[in-house]
């Protein structure tokens, strides 16, 4: 160790009784220390802050510097998005062993138990802040279809799927626990049967492999390690601040990491379902667009485009971002559909019972138009309105007269 520290053998006997000597003065400071709290940990946050930064665009400046070799544009485009996973990957995530291959195992702080009672407590809050569709035939369909998706995944536990209506943006929600929301604007978004089944095996795979409960014990354990530094003096004060900046970013990586890997899960869920992996990619090529134009539109904000002057602010925003990329993700998904899924001579690519169901959704999305009283009516006289009409299997449209009461 002294010969590591100071560069040379014969001095480590001197060396080291300095060392035990500086040590010792620290220990005889951290009452000092302790008073100067506020200061000290102020002055340590923002050291510790600074060389994480400094840190990271050094090694982007590094991986920059190592990639500039004189190659055409196309190649270089070609190696930054070059993925090869490697045997033991293609082993783990080997499609015809679904069921048995360990997906979500692990340390994790949370039981299956535990798991499902967080996820109740999150579903009632859905439950009571969200405006659910009770439509029974909406909703006997979406169950079935994300039924059949979950006995070809990995998942554990029983699964509990309500659509909701929550906006115009198309997005499912998987909660711990086996709970999954589907908003009704991912059923008017999709195209055909195959990309709504892509989209829900997505969040049926964040599920399966338990990622929210993994996140939060990453979590948990830098907050724990946070609160150990403490017993460790000054040096300790050093851990927790430089702590509170890489715990974060690790959290963050684990974020990212389980993006890809519910992308993978979830092409393998669909697709042993029956599915066209493909139809993933179009679904999220559809979110690339919705996102764009939000961008767009954020562009326009003054001031919006302070962070691109910064220097390598592309790898800045993909260290610090919860989500990787849209367009890496779109390429590395390419790659992993040639690499682990067999090909196959038939899919399943659209029915018709998804676009009755489609145009089911509209027409309950449909206002009604009530009939007004003439002048010369009762204000009070019950009025009868049509409810909006539904084509049957031989063309007749139909309609139900209901009584409203004002």
């Amino acid at each position: 160790m002294a010969h590591f520290l100071f560069g040379h053998p014969r001095a480590s006997v001197v060396k080291c009784s300095l060392l035990e000597m500086g040590l010792a003065m620290c220990r005889a400071s951290f009452p000092a220390v302790i008073r100067q709290a506020d200061f000290s940990r102020s002055l340590v946050r923002c050291a510790c802050t600074l060389a994480v930064l400094l840190a990271a665009v050094a090694v982007f400046a590094q991986s920059d510097a190592s990639t500039t070799d004189p190659l055409p544009s196309a190649e270089v485009q070609t190696y930054q998005i070059a993925y090869h996973p490697d045997a033991k990957k293609i082993e783990k995530y080997d499609v015809t062993r679904i069921g048995h291959r360990g997906i979500g195992h692990g340390f994790n702080m949370y039981s299956l138990n535990r798991e499902r009672q967080l996820g109740m407590s999150l579903a009632a809050a859905f439950d009571q802040y969200t405006k659910l569709v009770h439509d029974q035939v909406l909703n006997d369909y979406v169950n079935r279809l994300a039924q059949k998706i979950v006995r070809n995944s990995d998942a554990e536990i029983p699964f509990t799927i309500r659509v909701m209506d929550a906006g115009d943006i198309p997005r499912a929600y998987g909660l711990p626990g086996g709970f999954l929301y589907v908003d009704s604007a991912l059923i008017l978004a999709s195209d055909s049967e195959s990309e709504l089944a892509a989209m829900l095996a997505r969040e049926i795979a964040h599920v399966a492999a338990r990622h929210a409960t993994r996140a939060m014990t990453r979590k948990n354990l830098f907050s724990m390690t946070g609160s150990l530094s403490m017993l460790a003096g000054p040096v300790g004060m050093l851990l927790q601040d430089a702590g509170g900046v890489a715990g974060p970013l690790s959290v963050k990586k684990f974020s990212r990491d389980s993006e890809f890997e519910a992308d993978l899960l979830g092409i393998e869920y669909a697709y042993s379902a029956g599915y066209d992996p493909q139809s993933m990619l179009d679904a999220l090529e559809k979110l690339h667009a919705i996102e764009a134009g939000r961008t767009s539109v954020f562009g326009k904000v003054p001031g919006s485009n302070l962070a691109s002057k910064i220097p390598f602010h592309h790898k800045l925003a993909r260290g610090f971002s919860d989500y990787p990329l849209m367009d890496d993700r779109i390429n590395r998904l390419q790659s992993e559909i040639a690499a682990f899924l067999p090909a196959r001579s038939d899919y399943i690519l659209d029915t018709d019972e998804f676009q009755q169901i489609k145009s089911r959704l509209l027409s309950l999305q449909t206002p009604l138009q009530l009939r007004r009283h003439s002048e010369d009516e009762n204000p009070k006289a019950p009025v009868l309105r049509r409810m909006p009409d539904t084509e049957g299997e031989t063309g007749a449209n139909t309609g139900n007269l209901v009584t409203t009461f004002r």
